[in-house]
């Protein structure tokens, strides 16, 4: 229902634009489209009533009709943008004057023709629109108002009064919340508490809150549990607590209505410590109405709340304490499963393991769907693998089929039914992408705004509303976030496998998209809209596919796609590109094909979204000018190594994305729509820094190779009239200094997210001053002053400081962060350093740091201690702290990780603790012993030698990048002795963070370098008699 609302919103707008002088319609063409338009808003209208009813009260008739508006709306949209393509499209230029006479001619003759052709349509429209409303009138449909349930019994409320004998893994989350409702002394414990358990539908939030309802109860005058769910009966909730807490003392109670009964439990909670525990809550009109009934007279009582949406657990946990529930272990699940088949902790057979292990990975944790699947397994007589198998395989297609699995999916539908209309779409999108999928936070978005689903509203950027339609669905529990960045939000997400099988499904329904793992795609639909080919894994040593391999079937009708999505083999048995004629987003895995030809892809006029990977020659792109409809344009993960000229004729193109060392044409200034560009290589292409002065419209910047040549200062003068840009990356290793503009110079004003990742600045540029809305930054200095310090601490809006002073780098040795200027937005702070620095955290600073990282070297530390002032930063809730244990001794080590120990448990808000040390192998035992000796420390001769090291290519797209780097010395030798030595450094995600992938090669042979440096020192400290050393690696000192 909601689905053609959204196709209805996206059309509107389009049909607004054909209006307009631009398109020179007929005045006939022009009245037509009013037409359109008007019936377009009373069908939306007619929609948007029929989709407040419950989806089981909506009949088949009316699905139907919606149906077949839906089509509609898409065939209007389809016919609309070739016609705004025909006449928007390119006319070629000669320089020979008759033929540029001739091709304008030309030109002129098509378009009057494609407007006969656009009014034609309009005609053959508009009698479509008369027959699917006369079919709905000739059966017409009496709207009813929506009726509630009264008989069904949520199947969450009989799994919350299951023996505790059955319930797995609950004793732990029963205890912390428990332990949340009691804490506090004093006058503090007297407080209304509120405690939120949030978590997706299916985790045990309502079983686990009956257990310490039941558990504490006894320890309170009254209690209560009420369940709100999706659409609340405000009388009925009210009226159960009553009863609830009064024991049926209070008379009338159905007589009354809300405003009575919320007086009457007033009333009675005047005196009395009450617990309450109010089980799913969605809305926050729902949660601000029954809040106000529970008075607070400092009697000590609390209040539990349950709901699946973090926003309103937010919301309800102001005065208490947010518990986000954690899906069941690996053991717990299958413990789980075996009681509930065996009704006993019985072994599973080993025939078993397997199938039994997929049938847990689908389920994910989630007790409800391991009850509802166990449920399945036990009606099987006879329990084989081959039986179990077969379940598993249904577990896919069979919710709606499957009587056992119907409960998981009503509940799981229970969270989509409750999804604005704008989310429906933008979350069954998620099911083109193959089950396990880490789909980045930035591509989904850019997808979706290049499918419409994203509302166009006046003022605001469609990707910044992208940013909120993402959030919004990690806060509802229907994505799960994976890869968090410095500001809190992911990077990634991934779809739960049971959410996954659901949306695979009202997707297939709806016919929103379909599916195939192979050439033999089935379908009932007469018109595909979206396509997902998930073929297999590339074989790099076949040049083609294989002899026999079929093709996917030339009489399924591709002329409708949207979307196409087609990754591994795919591109050798899909169709011919050619064929998708009014294709808008692609993204495409090449390889060789005797059926495709890649070159068809700058056919495909209607593209807004192309996406490529694998190998690439710039050859290939030579025609890529054709697509003037294309906003975005992914290469990044190609071999390509040089951007075609013709790209600087997409004057549309809002989002550029390429690997580093790729060298950009000239006059890249022409994009004057572009908002994102990375990565820019200015090594490749110094011109193209020139030319950024042109791009006013940028938001995002790459940028790399500001380190040679003299090059920083032409880039500042270029970025001052980049008014719009918000984020500002340095890509790769290098040094520089941003202090070369006079002292009046001020820098972007709307900056917001400044990252140097691997870069060395000289000192902390004077104009971040200016920096008003700068929320984020990450920096590394060679010199850090109290001047600095006071800098950072004015800026008003920054809420995560990565600051780190360099390995060779200088600081003052006390650095206060004051009062006079407090970082009053600061929620995480994280400082590095490596010199005989104090850092010392004033009274009154830093009011919402929730976050602290601190690294120091445990040897420079007077007297190891770890007096900083902690604490005065009254919201600090995690502090994490790393000793470098270079150069001390362990008794240094030992008594400053007591002291830090110290200082956070007499924190007043207990904030938890990760301590850990680093190059613990260069620690000293004892005092009298500064370094640890070699195994022969009578030797007088050592010989080592490190081979060249080949830096590994960076192969694909994946997100933690693993480089290993094996140092293996082919001789090592004392007198006496013969022994060797290895090293094996794994550079994980800790070193090369998600932020890192777009760095390439040279950022990682940089970290090579380094860590050889290190490897070579910790030899020296180790084996001191070393009197030669071989180190041959001229490749890592670039």
């Amino acid at each position: 229902m909601e689905l053609a609302t959204a196709a209805l919103g996206s059309l509107l707008p389009k049909l607004a634009t054909l209006l307009s002088d631009e398109y020179k319609l007929q005045k006939r063409v022009r009245g037509e489209i009013r037409f359109l338009q008007a019936e377009m808003e009373s069908m939306q209208a007619a929609l948007e009533r029929v989709s407040r009813l419950p989806a089981h009260q909506i009949d088949d008739l009316n699905k139907i009709w919606v149906r077949d508006l839906k089509e509609l709306v898409y065939d209007i949209e389809d016919s609309v943008d070739a016609f705004k393509v025909s006449v928007d499209g390119p006319v070629p230029v000669h320089a020979h004057s008759f033929r540029k006479f001739f091709d304008r001619t030309m030109g002129l003759l098509t378009k009057i023709k494609n407007r006969h052709h656009m009014g034609n349509d309009i005609q053959e429209i508009k009698r479509r629109i008369e027959e699917v409303t006369g079919r709905r009138e000739r059966y017409r449909f009496e709207a009813n108002a929506a009726q509630p349930d009264t008989n069904l019994i949520d199947p969450r409320v009989l799994a919350s009064f299951e023996h505790a004998s059955k319930l797995v893994g609950t004793d732990g989350p029963t205890e912390r919340i428990s332990n949340l409702l009691t804490q506090g002394k004093g006058p503090q414990q007297q407080k209304l508490m509120v405690v939120s358990i949030v978590g997706v539908g299916g985790l045990g939030k309502t079983t686990i809150a009956n257990m310490v309802y039941e558990r504490l109860g006894g320890q309170f005058d009254c209690k209560a549990f009420v369940s709100v769910s999706l659409k609340p009966n405000v009388k009925q909730i009210f009226s159960s607590i009553l009863r609830q807490i009064s024991k049926d003392i209070c008379t009338n109670i159905g007589e009354k209505d809300p405003e009575e009964l919320i007086r009457s439990i007033r009333q009675f909670l005047m005196d009395k410590k009450y617990l309450i525990v109010i089980d799913d809550v969605w809305e926050e009109e729902a949660w601000k109405t029954i809040m106000s009934a529970l008075i607070d007279m400092n009697h000590g009582s609390r209040v539990i709340v349950t709901t699946r949406n973090v926003d309103i657990a937010n919301l309800t946990s102001v005065d208490g304490a947010l518990y986000e529930l954690d899906p069941l272990s690996d053991e717990d699940s299958k413990r789980l499963l075996c009681t509930r088949i065996f009704n006993e902790e019985q072994v599973i057979h080993s025939d078993l393991e397997e199938v039994t292990t997929k049938i847990l990975k689908k389920c994910g944790g989630i007790p409800l769907a391991i009850i509802t699947v166990s449920s399945m397994l036990a009606c099987i007589p006879n329990k084989t693998k081959y039986e179990w198998y077969g379940a598993y395989n249904s577990m896919g297609s069979g919710l709606e089929k499957d009587k056992s699995l119907k409960n998981m999916r009503k509940i799981l539908y229970l969270s989509y039914g409750d999804l604005p209309s704008y989310l429906k779409s933008c979350l069954l999108y998620l099911s083109m992408f193959p089950e396990d999928s880490v789909i980045r936070r930035n591509d989904l978005i850019r997808l979706w705004v290049a499918e419409g689903f994203v509302d166009e509203k006046k003022g605001s950027n469609l990707y910044d509303l992208g940013e909120i339609y993402f959030s919004e669905l990690i806060n509802r529990s229907m994505i799960q976030p994976v890869d968090m960045n410095e500001n809190g939000s992911a990077r990634a997400c991934r779809v739960h496998d049971m959410v996954l099988d659901l949306i695979i499904y009202l997707a297939a329904q709806e016919n929103f998209a379909m599916l195939s793992e192979g050439p033999d795609l089935k379908t009932s639909a007469c018109k595909i809209r979206r396509l997902s080919l998930q073929g297999s894994e590339l074989d790099t040593d076949t040049e083609d596919r294989k002899e026999g391999q079929t093709a996917m079937p030339a009489t399924v009708d591709m002329s409708h796609v949207r979307s196409l999505i087609a990754l591994g083999d795919a591109f050798q048995w899909m169709q011919p590109l050619s064929r998708f004629s009014v294709l808008r987003v692609l993204v495409l895995e090449l390889s060789p094909s005797k059926n495709n030809d890649p070159k068809d892809i700058f056919r495909l006029h209607h593209l807004r979204y192309l996406e490529l990977r694998g190998e690439l020659a710039t050859e290939l792109l030579e025609h890529i000018g054709n697509l003037q409809s294309l906003r975005t344009l992914d290469l990044w993960g190609t071999s390509l190594e040089e951007l075609p000229p013709s790209i600087v004729q997409l004057k549309q193109l809002e989002r550029l994305i390429t690997d580093t060392e790729v060298k950009f044409p000239d006059g890249i200034g022409h994009l004057v729509c572009l908002q994102q560009l990375a990565v820019l290589d200015v090594e490749k292409s110094p011109n193209t820094l020139a030319e950024l002065v042109k791009l006013t419209e940028l938001r995002v910047l790459d940028i790399t190779g500001l380190h040679k040549n003299g090059l920083i200062k032409t880039f500042l003068q270029s970025l001052i009239n980049l008014n719009n840009i918000v984020t500002l990356n340095f890509v790769g290793c290098g040094s520089c200094s941003l202090d070369c503009m006079p002292e009046q110079w001020r820098g972007p004003a709307h900056l917001q997210s400044f990252n140097g990742r691997g870069f060395i600045f000289s000192e902390l540029p004077r104009w971040f001053s200016s920096l008003c809305e700068l929320s984020c930054l990450s920096i590394c200095v060679r010199v850090l002053r109290q001047v600095d310090i006071q800098l950072l601490g004015a800026l008003p809006v920054l809420r995560f400081l990565k600051l780190q002073v360099d390995f060779y780098g200088t600081t003052e040795e006390r650095l206060v962060i004051g009062s006079d200027k407090p970082f009053r937005s600061l929620a995480e702070f994280e400082f590095t350093h490596y010199s005989r620095c104090w850092l010392v955290f004033g009274q009154g600073v830093m009011p919402r740091l929730q976050r602290l990282k601190l690294s120091f070297e445990a040897g420079k530390r007077v007297g190891g201690g770890f007096d900083v002032g902690m604490e005065n930063l009254p919201s600090l809730k995690h502090v994490t702290v790393k000793v470098n244990c270079d150069g001390a001794r362990t008794r240094e080590v030992e008594d400053a990780e007591t002291k830090i120990r110290d200082a956070v448990d007499s924190h007043p808000n207990h904030p938890t603790l990760v301590l850990s040390r680093i190059c613990e192998l260069l620690m000293a035992e004892d005092e009298n012993e500064d370094v640890r000796k070699g195994p022969d420390s009578k030797g007088t001769f050592a010989f080592l030698h490190i081979p060249s090291i080949e830096v590994p290519h960076i192969l694909d797209r994946s997100f933690h990048l693993l480089t290993y780097i094996l140092c293996f010395p082919v001789g090592v030798s004392t007198i006496g002795n013969q022994f060797g030595l290895a090293f094996l450094i794994e550079i994980s995600s800790d070193l090369l963070t998600a932020n890192d992938e777009r760095e390439g090669k040279k950022f990682v042979s940089h970290k090579i370098c380094t860590y050889s440096c290190s490897l070579v020192s910790l030899f020296f400290r180790m084996y001191s008699n070393v009197r030669m050393l071989t180190f041959p690696v001229a490749e890592l000192q670039s």
